[in-house]
């Protein structure tokens, strides 16, 4: 059975602010008035005060949107995915239905090999200027994405298990705690948060079920995702460096660098779970190389993404790691 998982706090801070965190905090009994504010916070109340929040100011967007968007908007949506037979047609409708009752994001589809990613991103683009409205509509675009995640795993039945999960990149600090509580790893890039389902899921029937109060259906299955299976780590030392990769680092200076450590500190944490940086970075390229031959990219710019010096350096890494060189394995794979 899985445990309740915990996020930091300044995530909720960045969505509401800190004023009304410790106002939520000191009338639900998390934390004293005037006491400081603990720095992690369960996920079932972190859903608890973001729906209080909506209460309050009657703004589903938390002040994301140019107007406030009033309470019930989301369940328009959820009404509208309902009346699809499938999984794929309910996002299909969600995607369309969201240009009509959202103002503040835009709900966009593609399909990839074996997936289809749902990206939930800012209509308008983040002001650099302003890094806390940024943090805050980045924050507001994963809820976003967990809350339509919900209510797809309530219309179907079924886990819908995501394959991938991206955040945006100005949450880097905060890794990826939020989002890890999908069930599935998480890397950050660009704006807005996405989830990418199998293929084999789209099929997935819609149930036929009566519609009541979304909001009581969709905390409920909010709790059953969190405690379903092994709690996903929170952002372990090999997770914390493969996010890095995923992010463009390539060398142990670099990544060190994006995690705010020194290479000896990266080291000896790494040491310490018997890992190192070259066996991680190898697996991390191996997957990658993988996925990069599947494709028609040219052999040198599949050396540049990986962050080796040429097409000899490729071919001598896919020798190593996978026994062949990378047209002996396109032409055995394709």
């Amino acid at each position: 059975m899985g445990q309740v998982q915990q996020v930091d706090t300044s995530y909720l801070a960045a969505l509401i602010g800190e004023m009304r965190v410790a106002q939520l905090f000191a009338e639900s009994g998390i934390a004293a008035a005037g006491e400081p504010l603990p720095e992690r916070l369960d996920m079932a109340d972190f859903w608890r005060c973001c729906a209080e929040n909506i209460r309050l100011s009657n703004d589903e967007s938390h002040g994301t949107a140019q107007h406030p968007v009033p309470r019930g908007s989301l369940s328009l949506l959820v009404m509208a995915a309902k009346e699809a037979d499938t999984l794929g047609g309910a996002l299909h409708r969600l995607s369309e239905a969201a240009r009509l009752v959202r103002q503040e994001v835009r709900l966009s589809l593609a399909h990839g090999r074996g997936i289809m990613r749902l990206t939930v991103a800012p209509v308008t683009p983040p002001q650099p200027a302003n890094a806390a409205a940024t943090a805050r509509m980045a924050v507001y675009c994963e809820c976003f994405a967990i809350v339509i995640h919900c209510a797809l795993r309530w219309m179907t039945g079924r886990r819908l298990d995501p394959v991938r999960v991206r955040g945006a990149a100005q949450l880097q600090g905060m890794g990826g705690e939020l989002l890890l509580a999908l069930g599935a790893p998480v890397k950050r890039h660009g704006e807005g948060a996405a989830i990418d389902y199998a293929a084999d899921d789209l099929s997935a029937p819609i149930l036929p079920r009566k519609y009541t109060a979304w909001g009581e259906a969709e905390f409920a299955t909010f709790l059953a995702m969190l405690a379903q299976g092994d709690a996903v780590p929170v952002a372990t030392d090999h997770a914390r460096v493969i996010e890095a990769l995923h992010n463009g680092a390539h060398t142990q200076e670099q990544v060190a660098a994006a995690l705010g450590m020194s290479v000896a500190t990266l080291r000896r944490r790494l040491a310490q779970s018997s890992l190192t940086f070259r066996d991680i970075s190898a697996e991390f390229r191996t997957r990658r190389l993988k996925d990069l031959l599947a494709t028609d990219m040219p052999l040198a710019d599949i050396a540049e993404a990986l962050g080796l010096s040429d097409e000899r350096s490729l071919r001598r890494f896919a020798r190593e790691n996978l026994g062949l060189a990378p047209a002996e394995y396109r032409s055995r794979f394709a």
